[in-house]
């Protein structure tokens, strides 16, 4: 099985390539999972939905030394605004990790603003830009952690990208900003365009039909789709792999007269890294699967040959404990957290349903060339297939799952899809 699985993670990322969602790389990567579950037996659905997808046409970052302008290495935000005609240049000043007090001090009014932040984990947000909008800036810099490998690729919301508080926005390395700093660089030029147009792409998914409770369903998901600049082997085509194999799993249970007691659909999601686009679709376009999902379990990062992994995810406390208590079994050490996470699983909080994201959490190499084959090797999916089995057996069986979360934890969940606009929070009744 652990060969099958890097079998057909490195199809995706050699074959394929980068998978922009809406794009035919994804497409081919879609087309793939379909042939393997038709060969195998598995009932496959293909649901279609409109992504934006958005093309850097020009991205320019230079600041002003003692030696000239210096062109920098960076990346432009994704659906964040384009600079005018012949780009901008400001005054460039610091203000920490964004504080109000920070932008105080700062005088920001009319300048681009440096904000010392982990971009990766923490992207541009709304609040952030309102944040910065009231307090006049016209542009903003962030930098990533000081062990990213390189800079990586994030997106602000395509659907906020022309509002007022939007302003242009880009990266740069952390060592980057802290030679600026330490050189007293005070102007930047910026000159950013985007080309930002409606596509169709695909979510791709396979049915294993349950038995006593086949109205029932449980979703084991995964992204097809990979960051822009990046063929996304960790995050995220090596947990489509991992899942692709566990569906002739349960495939071949089933046939062998033990299917599941409930439904399991096996998901590739499309258009996650520009906004969870392809969960939102599919709950909302598929509305009696959305009121019958009693459990998600996701991968968002998984397969690195070096790694540390924790689920992270919300359920209620009687779930958890039996959660904690299938990894005590597999003396895995791995921790259970309930916290929210900035994936697709955050569309099904809007409706309570218990879920878990399988991590190896933040690494140098996401959203860059660096997310390759070159991280990952067969084995590494051996504990990650363990604990696949363990969870999906206890959810997809007669057992009733406590649905809900404390409401700390809900009003959590709904922040933090308030913050990046992401979610169904107010979206579904």
């Amino acid at each position: 099985m652990f060969n099958e699985i890097y079998k057909h993670t490195k199809y995706f990322v050699e074959e394929c390539g980068k998978r922009t969602a809406g794009t035919e790389a994804v497409k081919k990567a879609s087309d793939y999972i379909v042939d393997y579950y038709k060969k195998n037996g598995i009932k496959t659905e293909i649901h279609e939905f409109n992504v934006p997808v958005c093309e850097i046409e020009k991205s320019q970052l230079k600041f002003k030394t003692t030696e000239g302008w210096i062109e920098t290495e960076h990346t432009a935000a994704l659906f964040s605004r384009a600079t005018p005609d012949g780009g901008i240049t400001l005054p460039l000043v610091y203000a920490e990790n964004g504080s109000i007090a920070n932008l105080k001090d700062a005088d920001v009014k009319g300048k681009a603003v440096l904000i010392c932040r982990d971009v990766y984990m923490e992207y541009p947000d709304i609040n952030m830009y309102k944040r910065l909008h009231e307090f006049g800036a016209a542009a903003v810099i962030y930098t990533t952690n000081d062990g990213h490998w390189d800079v990586p690729y994030v997106y602000a919301n395509f659907e906020t990208m022309d509002e007022e508080y939007t302003i242009p926005t880009a990266v740069i390395h952390y060592r980057t900003a802290l030679k600026l700093l330490n050189n007293d660089v005070s102007e930047v030029f910026m000159d950013i365009k985007f080309n930002v147009e409606m596509k169709r792409s695909v979510n791709t998914i396979g049915v294993i039909e349950g038995r006593s409770k086949a109205d029932e369903n449980i979703v084991v998901c995964a992204h097809l789709d990979s960051a822009h600049g990046s063929t996304g082997a960790t995050d995220d085509v090596a947990g489509v792999a991992t899942f692709m194999e566990l569906a002739k799993y349960y495939q071949q249970q089933a046939k062998a007269g033990n299917p599941p007691e409930k439904t399991i659909r096996f998901i590739a999601w499309s258009g996650h890294e520009c906004g969870l686009h392809g969960s939102k679709y599919y709950l909302l376009d598929n509305p009696e699967i959305r009121n019958s999902v009693k459990f998600v379990f996701n991968y968002d990062v998984v397969g690195n040959t070096l790694c540390n992994y924790s689920a992270i995810g919300a359920a209620a406390p009687e779930v958890e404990a039996k959660l904690n208590e299938i990894t005590e079994e597999l003396e895995l050490d791995w921790p259970m957290v309930m916290a929210p996470m900035v994936v697709d699983a955050l569309n099904f909080a809007a409706m309570d349903i218990p879920h878990i994201t399988l991590t190896s959490g933040s690494y140098g190499g996401n959203h860059t060339v660096n997310d390759s084959m070159k991280l990952i090797s067969p084995s590494a999916f051996r504990n990650p297939v363990k604990f696949s089995k363990a969870i999906i057996e206890w959810a997809s069986g007669n057992t009733e799952i406590k649905q809900g979360y404390p409401q700390e934890l809900t009003e959590a969940l709904k922040t933090t899809a308030e913050m990046y606009g992401w979610g169904l929070f107010g979206k579904i009744d």
